[in-house]
């Protein structure tokens, strides 16, 4: 007998948003983010300010919108190696 979860569900195409990998930087930031609001909430705030500090030089950063992504097959290839 099928349980009423299984008489509705409906097979699904895998979601990319939940399969792609986000990029580093952003995946940095995130947790840069996180880890502020956390030392503020804790009541450390030169944490907090180191933080802040770091999130602002990811952003300031060169080619902070958009990473560079080295093919590394591709590189070594290149270098003979």
């Amino acid at each position: 007998m099928q349980t009423a979860a299984a008489k509705c569900a409906e097979p699904r195409e895998p979601d990319e948003s939940r399969t792609k990998l986000a990029d580093p930087r952003s995946v940095l930031l995130r947790q840069l983010a996180e880890g502020m609001r956390e030392a503020l909430a804790a009541g450390d705030v030169e944490a907090a300010r180191i933080a802040h500090e770091t999130i602002g030089r990811l952003l300031g950063a060169p080619g902070a919108d958009v990473a560079g992504v080295i093919d590394l097959a591709a590189e070594r290839t290149r270098r003979g190696g």
